[in-house]
């Protein structure tokens, strides 16, 4: 899976789901939601964060990403759901 994430790719998903999203504001500050995705960037532009409410994904500087999935099949359906955001946006 991690060669499925790199920086080029969350970033496109990033910037689909901040055209095509609703407004929203959560403990991170304000993002955008699409499809069950919620987007937010960090204060400082270094980092962005995509959650599904199981999964929080951070990218941050030099495309470097963690993730805190509590399991593969939540961390496959997190990802399915970036590409199907990209595919589909």
């Amino acid at each position: 899976m991690q060669n499925e994430l790199d920086g080029k790719f969350l970033l496109s998903v990033f910037g689909k789901v901040e055209k095509h999203g609703s407004a929203v504001n959560n403990e991170l500050g304000a993002g955008f939601v699409l499809d069950g995705i919620t987007v937010n960037s960090g204060f400082d532009g270094y980092e962005v964060y995509f959650s599904d409410g199981k999964v929080q994904l951070t990218l941050g500087f030099h495309n470097k990403w963690h993730s805190d999935a509590a399991n593969e099949a939540d961390m496959d359906a997190f990802v399915a759901q970036l590409k199907k955001i990209n595919r589909d946006y």
